[in-house]
Order: C-alpha cells, then structure tokens, then sequence
C-alpha cells in the first residue's frame, strides 16, 4: 500500500487551553473553507467544545469523558479512534499527552503533523539582555502550518464579522435587559500577575468606563477574580459581573454583542476576536510580538509601554526582574479609555 499524501479525516487534537484553543479555530475556519470535503473530528474537552460553534461539519470527541481516563481510559480512547477510519493526525497541543496518544497513532498508513511552539524564538524575545524584537508567528499561522504538513495548504480566512442580531442573546437579557446604549466588557484580572492589571487602577478605570456607558460587564473566573466582580458591580449601579455567571459559549454570545472590550492578556480577547468584537488589549510582562493581538484585531489598539526589559514573558509567568511590575503599573486608566475612545469613534 502507498503512503498517504493528504489527509482525508483528519483527528485535531486541542485538549487544553481556552485562550489558545481559540486562536487554532481560525486555521479550522480555512481548511473547511477550502476542504470542504475533507472530515474532521476534534478531540477536546466538553468544556472547550463550544469554541468551534463556527466551524461547520466537525464531530467531536470529548477527552474528559470517565471512560477515557486512566491508563485504560486511553486504551479505549485509542481504540475507538482506530475505528473512525482516521488517516491523519493534526496535533495542535503538542503536549505529553498528546504526544503519547500521536505515538500510538503513526503507523505507517497514518500521517501526523505536530505544532511548532517556537520555544526558541520566545527565549530570544523574552531574555534578559539583547533580544530579538520580530513580531513572532501567531499560533494560528502556525495551525495552519500543521494542516500543510497534512497535504492541505489553505490561506488564512477573514477575520469574523459581527452578527446582526434581531434580539439580544438568553444570557444578555438575565443579566441587563434590553440593550440601550453602549455595553463594554472588561478583564482586567489574570491569574498571573504578569498580565494583571493593578487593583486600584482596575476599580479607577471601571469607574470610568460606567459612569461614560450604559453597562459594564466585568469577567473573571476563579475566587479571587470573583470577588472583584462583585465588588466592582456592588459598587457601580451599571457595572454587571460576569464571573461564574455565564458558561463559555453564553460569554461568547455576551461578547459579540458588546460594543467594545476592555482586556489584558487575557481569553476574553481570544473570545473577542472569534466573535468580531473590537478590542483594546493592555499588555505588561507578555508582548503583541509573541502571540498577536487577537486574531483580525487591529493593533493600533494595543496599549503598552516601551520599557527596555519588555517582554520579560512569553505568557505572564514569570516574576518581575525588578519587583515592581512597572510595565503595567504605569499604565494609567486615562491611557487606557483614550484608546478605547479612539476605537468607538
């Protein structure tokens, strides 16, 4: 039998990772503009499903199912692959598990592709001295990449456009009724501090935000995250917390209907950018070179400062080298809404 040349079925592996999972539903968009033919399954988690909502045609295998736990759990994930008639593998995780589960899947009858995560190309972008400033390439150029590997080279779609919707979505209308004037979305939070905006600058540039706009939606997850939230919606009247209010695809469905967002490194951005809601990013230890803005987003609307020892980070991890997280600490919340001023306008 000869070896196969282009994928037919292809298995996309994405197990983790809403922010990134999100920038590799872009690459999918392309190949099925282009492949229509070609079938796809996704394995990931129930929980990371309803990002590919836009990619039509995709059946799904849920990795976090009970049955496909353990050591015999993933014997009979395999299995059941086996089964589907997969003839190639799109492994966009390129983590230890999915590098098991592509072992056990490359026999010869199979092709498989895995993502370059470029760790290289960040060291010299994020070390200390002398670094490489070069906009790196975004990880949904490098999905795409992975699917050329496959024999299926496509271009890079559109960026999404935003939905004229007759009515607004279930979850807009539990949280603040009909829609009047202008709705902004902030994430101002991170749980590495790298990315997070400072606490007193947050609560100053929301109070901002509500006392310009109708509603302010803050989103957040986690108990930290929660109860700034709260706070922030028990001390403004227009101010609505989000966290642990709305599933994923209910927070997609809030964001492509708000005007604007408000955003640090941070998934809301990823989520903006699948759904054509224009947004405004903060960036500290992290950098636009590294990952991109969002996907279609324009970067004019990046706020950042140009500090010698930016980017210390490729995702925020990392401590401050002086302590004092000045990257973001001086970013003032009148920088921040000129920018978003600039962007409505």
């Amino acid at each position: 039998m000869k070896r196969i040349t282009k994928a037919s079925h292809i298995l996309v592996i994405r197990l983790t990772d809403v922010a990134k999972a999100a920038m590799c539903v872009h690459a999918l968009r392309g190949l099925r503009r282009d492949y229509p033919e070609v079938k796809l399954t996704v394995l990931t988690t129930s929980a990371l499903r309803p990002l590919f909502r836009g990619v039509n045609g995709v059946d799904f295998l849920a990795a976090d199912d009970a049955k496909y736990k353990g050591l015999f759990g993933g014997l009979h994930l395999w299995k059941e692959i086996q089964h589907l008639g997969i003839d190639g593998v799109a492994d966009l995780e390129a983590s230890p598990r999915s590098r098991r589960l592509r072992f056990c899947l490359t026999p010869w009858r199979r092709i498989t592709s895995t993502i370059k995560r470029g760790k290289i190309e960040r060291k010299l972008l994020t070390r200390k001295f002398r670094k490489v400033m070069v906009q790196l390439s975004p990880l949904s150029q490098r999905s795409r990449d992975v699917f050329e590997r496959l024999g299926l080279p496509f271009s890079m779609p559109a960026p999404v456009r935003r939905r004229n919707m007759s009515e607004p979505p279930h979850i807009a209308t539990i949280l603040a009724g009909e829609k009047r004037g202008r709705w902004i979305g902030v994430a101002l939070l991170s749980h590495r501090k790298g990315n997070c905006y400072p606490i007193d600058q947050s609560t100053e540039l929301i109070k901002q935000l509500a006392a310009r706009y109708e509603k302010v939606f803050v989103f957040g997850d986690g108990i930290y995250q929660k109860q700034f939230c709260e706070g922030m919606e028990s001390l403004f009247p227009s101010v609505v917390s989000v966290a642990e209010r709305a599933s994923l695809d209910e927070q997609m469905d809030l964001i492509s209907v708000l005007d604007a967002v408000v955003t640090v490194d941070h998934p809301v951005l990823s989520l903006a950018s699948l759904v054509g809601t224009p947004a405004v990013s903060i960036w500290g230890a992290t950098h636009p070179f590294i990952e991109s803005c969002g996907y279609g987003q324009n970067p004019t609307y990046a706020v950042q400062l140009d500090l010698p020892c930016r980017p210390c980070s490729a995702d925020g991890r990392r401590a401050c080298l002086f302590g004092h997280y000045e990257c973001m600490a001086r970013i003032s919340p009148e920088m921040v809404l000129a920018r978003l001023l600039k962007l409505l306008r």
